[in-house]
C-alpha cells in the first residue's frame, strides 16, 4: 500500500490495477511515509521503502511482496500497516475481473516464463491460463508471489464480509478517484493511467524467434534494459488490452474465471455505480 502522511490516505494497491500510476502521482505531489512497514519488517524507513517493491522472505508467510498484500493478510501479520489502513481515509482501484485475469496472465508470462512480446492470441496464453486456474482451483486468500497477480480484488477492499477502505473507483473511471481524493483531503493528485500492455503485431511473428534469440543470448544485459523502451514503443508493437475480450481462454477456463471472481464482477458493478451516481465523490 501507499501512504501519505500528510493528507492520511492510504492507497491500497489491487495488482494490476494502476498501482503505478498512483504511485507516481503520490511521489510527486503527496509524499510518501513507510514508517509502518519499517515497524512491521524491523528495518530502517529507507529500507522499507526499497523493500516495498522487493520480495521479501517474511516468517510464516514466505517470499512475499510488501506491496501486494491482501487486507486479511495485513490483519493478521502486519499490525502497523494494518493500523495506517485503519485510522486513515483509504481507497482502491477495481477493473472487470476478467480483463484483470488476462492482464495478469500476461505480465506472468514475461515475468515468470521469460516469455516477452507474446500475442495474447497465442495459444501458451491458453495453456498457461488454465495451469493458473487450476492453481487457484479451491484457494482462499494468498500472498503467493509467483500467483499474487491473480488474487481476488474483494481481498483488498473487505474483510469477512465487511468494507474496509473508504472509497472504491472503476480504473477506467481514475478521474473519480482524485475527485475525491481533493474532496476529502485538499490534496491534488495528476493520477492518469499513463501505460498500457503492449503486443506484437501479427506481421512480426516470423521475425520473433530471431528477436528473441538475441535478445536473450547475444544482446548485453545493459544495452537490452536501455533499448527495451523503445523497441516495445516501436510501430512493431500495439495496444494488447482491447484485444482481451475478442479472444476465448477455453469453456473451463472462461467458467472458473466468472466462478473464481463473481465477487469481484459485483464489486467492479458497484464502484460504477457509485461514480456514476449524482454524488461528486464517493464514501464508505
Amino acid at each position: 500500500m501507499l501512504y501519505s502522511e500528510q493528507a492520511n490516505l492510504v492507497f491500497i494497491h489491487v495488482p494490476k490495477n494502476a498501482g503505478k500510476s498512483i504511485r507516481n502521482a503520490f511521489g510527486r505531489s503527496a509524499g510518501m511515509s513507510w514508517s509502518f512497514l519499517a515497524s512491521d519488517l524491523g528495518v530502517s524507513e529507507s529500507r522499507a521503502a526499497q523493500l516495498m517493491d522487493e520480495e521479501v522472505d517474511v516468517p510464516g508467510l514466505g517470499i512475499v511482496k510488501p506491496a501486494h498484500l491482501p487486507l486479511p493478510i495485513v490483519e493478521a501479520r502486519f499490525p502497523a500497516t494494518w493500523a495506517t489502513i485503519r485510522s486513515a481515509r483509504s481507497f482502491v482501484l477495481v477493473r472487470p475481473p476478467r480483463d484483470r485475469f488476462f492482464s495478469a496472465l500476461m505480465q506472468r508470462l514475461g515475468e515468470f516464463a521469460g516469455i516477452q512480446g507474446v500475442r495474447a492470441d497465442d495459444p501458451l496464453v491458453c495453456r498457461e491460463a488454465a495451469r493458473v486456474c487450476e492453481w487457484l482451483e479451491g484457494r482462499g486468500v494468498f500472498c503467493d508471489v509467483e500467483y499474487i497477480h491473480f488474487s481476488r480484488q474483494t481481498d483488498y477492499a473487505d474483510l469477512r464480509g465487511e468494507r474496509v477502505v473508504s472509497a472504491i473507483f472503476p480504473l477506467d473511471r481514475i478521474a473519480g478517484a482524485a475527485q475525491w481524493i481533493e474532496a476529502e483531503t485538499g490534496l491534488k493528485l495528476d493520477v492518469a493511467h499513463d501505460h498500457a500492455r503492449r503486443e506484437p503485431r501479427r506481421w512480426v511473428g516470423a521475425i520473433q524467434p530471431a528477436a528473441r534469440f538475441i535478445g536473450r543470448r547475444v544482446m548485453p544485459s545493459a544495452m537490452k534494459k536501455a533499448l527495451y523502451p523503445l523497441w516495445m514503443n516501436s510501430g512493431v508493437f500495439s495496444d494488447a488490452a482491447s484485444r482481451y475480450d475478442t479472444i476465448d481462454l477455453g469453456e473451463d477456463v472462461e467458467r472458473f474465471i466468472a466462478d473464481y471472481y463473481a465477487a469481484d464482477a459485483r464489486l467492479y458493478e458497484e464502484a460504477v455505480r457509485q461514480v456514476n451516481a449524482p454524488s461528486p465523490h464517493v464514501s464508505a
